[in-house]
């Protein structure tokens, strides 16, 4: 059974390391959220070592300059990593130069920043699909046909942010994610890049050097992303519980329920950050 607290000043004594989520826990995608800044600032003071682990499609610095310049010290982050981080070395390493992808998405893709692929504006042109991460969400509906085209060319869909849903300034929206589960239904091959992939965990101990798992702390609102690459880990988890699974009364009991129907160990919820 999960433990409800309202301060995680509470239970710091119980970790050394932090791996904390980025969207829906310090920002809906726009909007910073003071009060959890304000955590993470106090957790620094007291000695423990920060990581972001994000599933957003940027790149570490674009990630980085987007928190820096909304007032975030990023001078208090022993590491930060990223889906669209981990999917450019992919990209750079894995697929031929030169090859075409056709977007999911209409705004710029940052994973495939300075290499050599092509964006094609038709889904027979392409070699594989692309789709990440989006801050405001996606509609699904529009991409069926697509989906079901790139199922009959055999093409891979290469998946940065494994997120189904995310947390916006206009509520919780369907992402990417949730297209990448239809196709994969529907026989699909799927790339996915982000957690709960142990890449991002093997990124920051790289990192933040040896530490004891047990003694590292991950933060996050998503149960299929966050809390289950804590239990991957062998970490401890806070799921906070005003992100995108919005749950409202008794916390421990609803937590409970939700971690039993994703197989998963809970061992802290509270709504919002606070010290």
């Amino acid at each position: 059974m999960n433990k409800t607290i309202k301060h995680i000043s509470r239970i710091r004594d119980e970790f050394d390391i932090v791996v904390c989520g980025v969207n829906g826990v310090l920002t809906d995608g726009q909007r910073i959220f003071p009060e959890s800044i304000d955590v993470l600032v106090k957790l620094y003071q007291s000695g423990k070592k920060i990581a972001l682990a994000s599933n957003t499609g940027m790149r570490v610095q674009n990630l980085f300059w987007f928190l820096k310049r909304s007032g975030v010290p990023m001078n208090n982050f022993y590491a930060v990593i990223t889906a669209g981080e981990i999917a450019h070395y992919h990209l750079k390493n894995q697929i031929k130069s030169g090859s075409t992808y056709f977007s999911l998405d209409k705004n710029k893709q940052c994973s495939v920043d300075g290499l050599a692929f092509e964006k094609v504006d038709s889904v027979v042109l392409a070699d594989f699909i692309l789709a990440e991460t989006n801050k405001f969400g996606v509609e699904t509906e529009q991409w069926n046909s697509v989906l079901e085209q790139a199922l009959s060319l055999h093409l891979p869909f290469l998946c940065v942010g494994n997120d189904t849903s995310v947390l916006t300034k206009d509520g919780v929206k369907a992402n990417v994610g949730s297209l990448a589960e239809q196709f994969a239904i529907m026989g699909g091959k799927i790339i996915p890049f982000g957690k709960p992939d142990l890449r991002i965990a093997t990124y920051l101990t790289e990192n933040i050097g040896d530490f004891d798992a047990s003694r590292c702390l991950f933060i996050g609102d998503n149960m299929a992303t966050d809390m289950r690459l804590g239990n991957n880990f062998g970490g401890k988890n806070l799921l906070l519980t005003n992100g995108v699974h919005q749950i409202k009364g008794d916390l421990t009991k609803q937590v409970d329920e939700l971690s039993t129907s994703y197989g998963l160990s809970v061992d802290y919820c509270m709504e919002k950050l606070e010290w």
